[in-house]
């Protein structure tokens, strides 16, 4: 299948206030003064995927660096892809969200939640979710420290469900969570939103994304030709037996 992948260019900050660079697919929360970067969730409009046939997916993924973490909280940073299921501002969203492992902060490995239907939360709280999947960091939980990672959240239509993977992975840090979970009742399979937050506890003077995107499977111009493709066979056929 054919996959196309779309930078994500336009942020609305929801809480805190010190961000940058909400225009481009690289935004920036705190300045750098000490812990600026707690406290902050922005999130992105995407276009309206449907993962609608056996093998549609869809991948949030890009680059986030902290600044001088102190001791970090596990929970503390999360991301998601979300249905904004027709409320308004960020509450009540469904979807999922993933989060790093920490230092304490009650369980200490990394997180995924499901958004429960209904809730009255915003999307990057943990109030107004499940916990439906956890696992250890290599080489250990509290490996979480400053440095650069790679992230990715991936939904994917199965038979039964849709197979959810997350990872969060140090490029100049020695840390690496890698985790999935099948969920066979999924509140949805439309996604419209995509959302970062940081807690309180994260102890980042700046938490700087690069290159945010997303990236779908099949490409949706893709379906578009495989379809009027077969439509031309169906009349080319018809000609031929008239």
């Amino acid at each position: 299948m054919s996959a196309d992948a779309a930078l994500l260019t336009s942020w609305t900050q929801y809480s805190g206030s010190v961000s940058s660079g909400l225009n481009t697919a690289s935004p920036v929360l705190g300045n750098g003064t000490s812990n600026s970067g707690d406290s902050q969730s922005i999130y992105a409009v995407s276009p309206t995927y449907t993962l609608s046939s056996v093998g549609d997916s869809l991948t949030l993924s890009g680059g986030v660096t902290f600044l001088n973490l102190e001791t970090p909280q596990a929970d503390q940073f999360r991301f998601g892809l979300y249905n904004v299921n027709g409320q308004s501002g960020g509450l009540g969203w469904l979807g999922y969200m993933a989060s790093n492992s920490g230092t304490s902060g009650g369980s200490t490995y990394s997180r995924l939640w499901e958004r429960n239907n209904p809730n009255n939360f915003s999307f990057g709280s943990g109030s107004g979710a499940t916990t439906v999947a956890n696992v250890n960091a290599t080489p250990g939980n509290t490996a979480f420290a400053s440095g650069t990672y790679t992230f990715s959240l991936t939904l994917t239509r199965v038979a039964t469900g849709l197979q959810v993977g997350w990872t969060l992975i140090g490029t100049n840090v020695n840390y690496t969570v890698s985790g999935t979970y099948l969920d066979t009742t999924p509140q949805t399979y439309t996604y419209d939103r995509v959302g970062f937050f940081t807690g309180g506890g994260l102890t980042a003077d700046q938490v700087s994304f690069s290159n945010v995107d997303l990236t779908v499977v099949p490409e949706p111009g893709v379906v578009g030709l495989v379809v009027a493709g077969l439509t031309f066979c169906f009349i080319l056929r018809r000609r031929r037996q008239a």
